[in-house]
């Protein structure tokens, strides 16, 4: 074979992976979802999007756009004997390092906040779910 019709050839193959690759990383949203975006409001309370949006953390990091706000029931949230808190996301106590305590003192919703993404993003594989905490709210600081 002539060295002209080896690199055609090459070339050819090339092409071939490449479209390969392409299709592959088009369709990878579609297997594994679309990413989901975070929200910066509970709905149906929009009166409380400014103090969710206007929320940071000790290193005055914004809490909205990390992660989802969520309001938290008082049993799946507790204060330690060390002074940190615990917040329980999908069955799992969580411990909420000091620095993502929120510096903002309101909260008007009467509950506890939490500022989270889980990952995988499917919630009936509880086990090898990630959480993420970015920001937390405890009630006290309203």
């Amino acid at each position: 074979m002539s060295d002209a019709r080896k690199l055609q050839t090459a070339h050819v193959s090339v092409r071939k992976w490449v479209r390969i690759l392409v299709v592959l990383l088009g369709a990878t949203p579609t297997w594994f979802g679309l990413p989901k975006l975070a929200t910066a409001h509970v709905p149906g309370h929009e009166e409380w999007n400014d103090v969710l949006v206007g929320s940071t953390n000790q290193f005055r990091a914004p809490c909205c756009g990390l992660g989802d706000a969520r309001l938290v029931e008082f049993d799946d949230w507790r204060s330690t004997k060390s002074g940190s808190y615990e917040v329980r996301i999908l069955g799992r106590w969580h411990r909420i390092e000091p620095w993502k305590i929120t510096t903002n003192e309101a909260n008007p919703t009467g509950k506890a906040i939490v500022w989270y993404v889980a990952e995988p993003r499917w919630e009936s594989d509880i086990e090898s779910i990630h959480v993420q905490i970015y920001c937390f709210k405890p009630l006290d600081t309203y």
